[in-house]
């Protein structure tokens, strides 16, 4: 057996190719090594090199007259007898080869740093592309950087950062935030912190270390593992949409609060977002029981819901909104009797806005928020009989055609009696921004529809 001699005990590829040569590897393991061979041509020539010294070597010491002779050899009771200088002198040769690979390996850049201006190092300003070798510390004292592995996984971070890239598709956090956004060829990345490992199965996710090197994990897409290390051999699952911390002391998991705050910059780029105040929670996923009206889903206390509905909808006829221009609308007559609409012909994306509080100790509990879109907002929809109107349209339990029974609750623009809680929507002259302030009750939701233009 030829087992891993590398200085960088990071990398998995020495360990899961030797592995292979012994038939040790599991299902994902071997996905794992074909993907890596697939996507890294310095893989490919070690694998190549690999294969070439482990027969060169099985040759020697079965004393096989040609490579392919050795696993056909009969059982011999004699001994036999060993050319020690032939196999010294293979020795030798695989010993410099593995060590001028390692050596190179170690050398050439496993990723690039792209910098937003005026970010810095310890050292100094952090240039364009600067590349980054296996088992380089950096501390980003300042700005924005954006680390791209040559695996195609991207990790974002903020100053200050405390980090090490130890790997082609690995980093160990030792304080600071990232996000990290892998493809399916990055899948496994990992995140090494002194409270525990993450392990991505392809998704989305944050990673937050604090001074006390306690860490906080949150997951956008997809899916990841989070401990397993040897001191806690069995590891979480985080999916879309749940958090955890972890206490680097007792090495305790325990769930946490989801925000989506994080992920803005991913957001961002994939949908009419720009950004949101921390008490909105954007979900890519509408739930079935939202859509059709349910309550009591998604119930939390100061926390708007933000769900992408349908996008790039083509209107065919003109679509009645309950508001169209900018300005500050708080009475039941301006939101509720208002009647406007968004012009056929336009392309519209539309997003629920979604409030539900779990509380029970008060009839009216507030909420306020924000949304800010790339794009400017057509139009509203805040009442029970437009949300019904237009679920045709605009739902997407809709989309065949036929819609299932549906029942929709709306933002109650009602005075309370003592005339201090009224439902607020502010939307701004650039019709980008969207402030909201909420009261409901815990038998109640608020909902409204958002339509905003369409790339």
């Amino acid at each position: 057996m030829i087992t891993e001699n590398s200085a960088n005990r990071e990398d998995p590829l020495p360990s899961l190719v030797a592995r292979h040569f012994d038939n040790q590897l599991n299902e994902r393991e071997l996905y794992q090594l074909q993907s890596r061979l697939k996507s890294d041509p310095e893989a490919r020539v070690f694998f190549i090199q690999f294969s070439t010294l482990q027969t060169q070597l099985e040759w020697v010491f079965t004393d096989s007259t040609t490579p392919q002779e050795w696993s056909h050899l009969p059982a011999i009771e004699k001994p036999v007898r060993k050319n020690w200088n032939l196999i010294g002198y293979i020795t030798v040769c695989a010993c410099l080869l593995t060590a001028s690979f390692l050596f190179l390996y170690m050398m050439h850049p496993v990723a690039y740093v792209f910098p937003q201006p005026n970010s810095e190092w310890t050292s100094g300003p952090v240039m364009q592309e600067e590349p980054v070798r296996s088992g380089s510390q950096r501390h980003l004292i300042k700005g924005e950087i954006e680390i791209r592995y040559k695996t195609g996984s991207i990790v974002n971070l903020k100053a200050p950062a405390f980090f090490t890239v130890d790997g082609d598709n690995s980093v160990t956090l030792d304080r600071g935030k990232l996000v990290a956004d892998i493809p399916e060829a990055g899948q496994g990345f990992r995140v090494g912190t002194k409270a525990g490992r993450i392990v991505d199965w392809g998704t989305s996710f944050s990673v937050s270390v604090d001074k006390s090197q306690n860490a906080e994990i949150k997951v956008y897409r997809g899916k990841v593992s989070v401990g397993g290390d040897s001191e806690n051999p069995n590891a979480t699952e985080l999916t879309a949409n749940q958090a955890v911390q972890i206490d680097s002391a007792s090495k305790r998991i325990q769930h946490s609060n989801y925000s989506s705050s994080d992920f803005i910059p991913l957001i961002a780029r994939d949908y009419a977002v720009n950004h949101f105040s921390d008490n909105v929670i954007f979900q890519e996923q509408l739930p079935d029981q939202i859509a059709r009206g349910d309550f009591q889903v998604l119930e939390q206390d100061g926390a708007i819901f933000l769900f992408p509905e349908k996008r790039n909808i083509l209107l065919s006829e003109n679509l009645p909104v309950s508001i169209s221009q900018p300005g500050n609308y708080q009475a039941e007559a301006q939101i509720e009797k208002a009647t406007d609409f968004i012009p056929r012909g336009m392309t519209v994306d539309c997003y629920r806005i979604y409030y539900d509080p779990i509380s029970n100790n008060q009839d009216m509990i507030r909420v306020e928020g924000e949304v800010h879109f790339h794009r400017p907002v057509l139009g509203i929809i805040t009442t029970k009989n437009r949300l019904l109107e237009t679920d045709a349209v605009l739902n997407p339990l809709c989309a065949s055609g036929v819609c299932p029974p549906i029942k929709h609750q709306e933002v109650e623009a009602r005075i309370s009696e003592d005339g201090g809680h009224q439902d607020i929507l502010r939307l701004s002259e650039d019709r980008k921004s969207l402030k909201i302030i909420l009261y409901t009750g815990t038998k109640f939701v608020d909902e409204f529809r958002v339509l905003v233009a369409s790339p």
